[in-house]
């Protein structure tokens, strides 16, 4: 079966539901291989690569060129299921040998996994039968994958993925034109579930709402009582510069600190005055209450090299942990600069950012990533010129520079904008 698609999760999508399994069994299975690989073929399991010596790119070479023999019993995960027992792996090889394929390969792997199913004749009944998401993602768990931790935790985690790809491909709005959305209207969706939605909403954050850095905070409105609660349950707001900030902000202003405001947004926090958190609901979808040091080892493909980050990776020091947003840039909520969730410089100088030299990113557990689609939730933002704005201000403001909203906009003298201009930010 010759795979279309532009994306490897549409190509799978496409293969799966061409084999006959429903939208609801497709989507189950993806969740599943999502949170297993990440949808990547030639994915190597993080905690051997550095045991073995070996990348992704590495190990697959080494395994189709025979100069690494030890693949059938490494133990070591690999590919899309993340195959690991001895007989499976030996099987996987021997097919892929068979079909003069790539260990690697896409279409190879998909066809493998589809002989595997059809030994657990029942579960492929279901999946081709499937009527809810949820009901194929845990048949999936349980009967095929069977990892250690089977808890409803990571039952409701896998089947969310799951419902993303379903709402990307069975016909709903798509994760570019939902992130799109955030950015151009202020709205936040009820559920982030991708690392282009999580951009597109630490920007808006960062540039539409009033923020004070205030520990132990995830959004909430600083109203009298939640002022005096912060203040109550941490020490270091009531020191006496910190509490000064926190008493003189108004009742407009959000209070965040730097990991709460990954989880606030995850959580669902939405901007919402009129609510204790500002919309989120505590330790909801999926996504625990931890601090910046523990959040970072829960992330995949944690890594020191920092040229290969994407967009909506956590960025990591001790104690402090961000968001990398793309072009060099992250959002982050420190006490430091503006005291705020702001825009900063990730590990190089820009011109009119702050630069923050991160130690370690990586891939948080909690959504998707998809880097092909996050260029596009950055593009054709639409920003009106208020009275007082200059280029260079909403350049700043957006995370871009000067010369690319000239360019974008057609704007051949960077002094002259104008009140009510509607400017293209890509």
């Amino acid at each position: 079966m010759s795979l279309k698609g532009n994306t490897n999760e549409e190509k799978i999508w496409n293969y799966l539901t061409g084999a006959g399994l429903s939208k609801c069994g497709a989507a189950g299975l993806m969740g599943n291989l999502y949170a297993e690989s990440g949808l990547i073929p030639n994915n190597l399991q993080n905690s051997f690569e550095k045991k073995l010596g070996y990348t992704d790119e590495g190990y697959t070479a080494a395994v189709d060129s025979g100069k690494y023999k030890n693949f059938i019993k490494d133990s070591a995960g690999y590919g899309l299921a993340q195959w690991t027992y001895w007989s499976r792996k030996q099987n996987l090889l021997a097919y892929a040998q068979k079909a003069k394929k790539s260990i690697g390969d896409l279409e190879m792997q998909l066809d493998f996994l589809m002989v595997e199913l059809k030994g657990y004749a029942s579960l492929l009944s279901l999946l081709k039968t499937a009527s809810t998401i949820k009901a194929a993602s845990d048949a999936v768990l349980t009967q095929f994958e069977r990892p250690a931790d089977q808890s409803d935790r990571v039952k409701t985690l896998r089947a969310g993925y799951g419902q993303t790809f379903y709402d990307r491909y069975a016909g709903t709005k798509t994760a570019a034109v939902q992130a799109t959305s955030i950015q151009a209207t202020g709205a936040f969706p009820a559920k982030i579930t991708t690392n282009t939605e999580l951009v597109a909403a630490l920007r808006n954050v960062a540039a539409n709402y009033k923020t004070l850095y205030v520990l132990g905070c995830f959004g909430w409105p600083m109203t009298a009582a939640n002022k005096a609660r912060a203040m109550r349950e941490q020490s270091y707001n009531r020191q006496a510069a910190r509490a000064s900030m926190i008493n003189a902000a108004t009742a407009d202003t959000f209070g965040f600190d730097c990991v709460n405001l990954i989880k606030a947004l995850l959580w669902g926090w939405r901007g919402d005055k009129a609510k204790n958190y500002g919309g989120a609901t505590y330790a909801s979808n999926g996504v625990p209450d931890i601090g910046a040091d523990q959040m970072i080892t829960k992330c995949s493909k944690v890594s020191t090299d920092f040229s290969k980050i994407v967009p909506g990776e956590a960025v990591w020091m001790s104690g402090h942990i961000g968001i990398y947003i793309g072009d060099g840039l992250a959002v982050e909520c420190t006490p430091r600069w503006k005291n705020c969730v702001q825009i900063t410089a990730c590990n190089v100088s820009k011109t009119g950012y702050e630069r923050r030299n991160w130690t370690k990113h990586g891939r948080l557990p909690y959504i998707l990533y998809d880097t092909e689609t996050v260029a596009a939730a950055a593009q054709d933002v639409r920003y009106t010129v208020q009275k007082g704005d200059t280029l260079s201000g909403i350049a700043k403001k957006y995370g871009t520079t000067v010369a690319a909203l000239a360019k974008a906009n057609s704007i051949a003298n960077v002094n002259l904008i104008y009140v009510g201009q509607v400017l293209t930010i890509k």
